[in-house]
């Protein structure tokens, strides 16, 4: 009720006026302002010296407007705080009736390194191009009116993580319309291309710069008068992506040195089949928001000057801890694993039965707080952010950067000497916890939000991340968890063109505290003060809340191994891992897997929809003995190897 009255109170709201702007709209594809989309159009750069300053410079008039006249502002939204784009962009144009049959689709992305593909994403500096894949965008396909359900935006994936402050050129040829037509070019780009005398001054300065930037670098493959769109942007630098995070962790760290105050509110002794004890305790973390509460007007504590995060007191963070009944039995002391919980949910997903059984089995002591950002007190707030102001979507990465703080800390807690000889994990005089062997869970949210923390944490070098993936953009429009809010979007956007570019929009902020942002610091790039980690990645094919897609452009971005005989979808051929037989095992300290499960469920649709049949393998993958077998001896040895001695089969069971 209180969401309908707020759509009643939205149309009646009037429009605001347009002012026109000639720079609002980069003029190459008429149809929508904001394509193609990412785009150096909208980047401003300047060199001094040595160095480029930029900035991205999106007006208030390049964002998509609502059917209600309401703008997304770039500065209220803080989008004019970036110096370039997503390292997984969702590359964006539009062409009217396009056929995609000749273009790399997910299950052959070898096509697009072809020298005949139609799409090609360069890498400028390096002179290499980039594998990727090719969809169009189906998520109106179930519109009423059949002029937007054939509106489809065509959008190109890179299959791994692009490099930061780099530029890529996107160049594409030789597509057709679905009837076999050949697509042109647009009358503004064909402009630019063959330097066709023209009076306006936004494509006079489009042609100088594609004549300097684009043109003269192109392949020497690609003909420039066979061109029917081309493009470049720049993706962010790592201080735009991870600096917040990083200034928020090493300052937060200084601050906690000499111990970290918390205080055990509660104490309860076998809680359940397989635990000993529970215990729920209360940490005083630094916080480094404008108010620690849930709400659209929650933002990071910024230095006008700096644009870092600033101290701004205390905030009480509640965690809980499970002690297993093998380690008291045993009277051993067992491993600390904090573990990641799903969307919208909380820590006490670690009261799960088969968790518990599993770290039972193993001897690990779980520990987790809530991903704040995008746990249960933010399921509303976000809900209404959408319906009301996207202006506020800032609100979601600043809350992800305290709740990973918070993460963080929970561990420096956890094997900390004040905790560890707490009476609390004492049993016979002696405690329970060894503080050397330290490693991270997560799955779903956790999986995700898992990618993030393990190339940030300095006390965990080894992790498992199921169900996980990124970015966003590419998980959210495939998830049956996001069906609500995707209602929301359609409630306010009737343009298909402006839904889907949201998405990639949103993912500019969002980067700075999502997986795009960090995959490669796991192993291959770590971050200033920060150890190399491993991690073993899991997913299940017939997921519909977190599309296989995901994992597997983040096992590309970590550079992680495959078994040859892992699981396909569909006929698709597994491209860009480092493949390896069933019998070899891994202990390199750069060493990193992924392994997929099937479940004997029907495919999931192979557009960007989630599946409407109500299976779903997303909760399969972590029950799977096999699976579990493998996490225990890479957290505790390091070693991978692979338990289903072959292709994964599992069993569908939430046992």
């Amino acid at each position: 009720l209180v969401l309908l009255l707020l759509l009643l109170l939205l149309c009646c709201i009037g429009a605001g006026v347009a002012q026109s702007n000639p720079w609002a709209c980069d003029p190459i594809v008429p149809e929508h302002c904001n394509y193609p989309f990412p785009n150096n159009f909208w980047r401003d750069a300047t060199v001094v010296g040595n160095n480029t300053r930029a900035r991205i410079n999106l007006t208030d008039e390049t964002f998509p407007e609502d059917n209600f006249g309401h703008k997304i502002l770039a500065r209220e939204g803080r989008w004019d705080k970036l110096d370039g784009f997503p390292p997984i962009p969702t590359i964006q144009t539009y062409f009217a009736r396009v056929a995609i049959d000749n273009c790399a689709r997910f299950w052959n992305i070898e096509k697009s390194l072809a020298i005949d593909s139609p799409t090609v994403l360069y890498e400028v500096e390096t002179g290499q191009r980039v594998a990727h894949w090719v969809e169009l965008d189906d998520t109106s396909d179930d519109d009423i009116d059949p002029l937007l359900r054939a509106k489809r935006s065509f959008m190109i994936w890179p299959a791994a993580r692009l490099n930061n402050s780099m530029r890529y050129i996107v160049a594409i040829r030789g597509l057709n319309q679905v009837d076999g037509a050949p697509i042109t070019p647009s009358r503004p780009f064909q402009t630019i291309r063959d330097n066709l005398v023209t009076a306006d001054s936004v494509l006079l300065a489009r042609q100088a710069y594609y004549n300097e930037k684009i043109f003269p670098v192109l392949p020497i493959d690609i003909s420039k008068e066979n061109l029917i769109l081309a493009w470049d942007f720049t993706v962010m630098s790592t201080e735009t992506i991870t600096g917040s995070m990083i200034s928020m962790r090493d300052d937060a760290m200084n601050r906690l040195q000499d111990g970290i105050k918390f205080n055990i509110i509660k104490s309860k002794d076998n809680p359940s089949e397989y635990m000993a004890r529970e215990l729920q305790g209360i940490m005083q973390v630094p916080l480094y928001l404008n108010t620690a509460a849930p709400g659209q007007s929650v933002r990071l504590n910024l230095d006008p000057h700096t644009n870092q995060p600033v101290f701004n007191g205390y905030m009480d963070v509640i965690f809980t801890v499970f002690i297993p009944k093998s380690l008291v039995a045993s009277q051993s002391q067992g491993a600390i694993m904090q573990y990641g919980h799903g969307l919208f949910g909380s820590q006490s997903e670690i009261e799960e039965s088969y968790l518990q059984a599993e770290a039972n089995r193993s001897g690990y002591i779980l520990g987790a707080v809530n991903w704040l950002g995008m746990c249960y007190e933010d399921e509303v707030p976000i809900a209404l952010m959408m319906l009301e102001n996207l202006n506020n979507f800032e609100m979601v990465p600043s809350r992800l950067h305290q709740g990973m703080l918070n993460a963080l800390v929970l561990m420096r807690l956890l094997k900390s000497p004040q905790f560890v000889n707490s009476e609390h994990v004492m049993f016979n005089g002696k405690t329970v916890v060894d503080p050397t062997r330290r490693y991270y869970y997560g799955n779903s949210l956790g999986g995700i939000m898992g990618t993030v923390y393990m190339g940030l944490s300095q006390d965990v070098e080894r992790g498992v991340l199921g169900v996980t993936g990124g970015p966003f953009s590419l998980l959210l429009p495939r998830s049956k968890d996001f069906t609500a809010l995707g209602n929301l979007l359609k409630s306010r956007y009737k343009d298909p063109l402006d839904r889907i570019n949201l998405f990639a929009i949103f993912e500019m902020l969002w980067v700075r505290l999502e997986p795009s942002g960090y995959m490669h610091h796991i192993t291959r790039n770590p971050l200033p003060n920060t150890p190399r980690h491993r991690v073993l990645i899991h997913y299940g094919l017939g997921d519909a809340q977190v599309s296989w897609l995901g994992a597997q452009t983040l096992a590309r971005s970590v550079g992680a191994h495959m078994y040859t005989s892992n699981v396909k979808e569909g006929n698709e051929t597994l491209f860009g891992y480092k493949f390896i037989d069933d019998n070899v095992t891994l202990s390199g300290d750069s060493d990193n897997l992924v392994q997929g499960w099937d479940f004997g469920l029907p495919d999931v649709p192979f557009i960007n929809k989630p599946p409407e049949d109500g299976k779903d393998a997303h909760e399969y993958p972590r029950r799977q003995l096999q699976a579990q077998q493998q996490t225990a001896e890479f957290l505790e040895t390091g070693v991978i190897r692979n338990y289903c001695k072959g292709t994964c089969h599992g069993k569908p069971t939430l046992v």
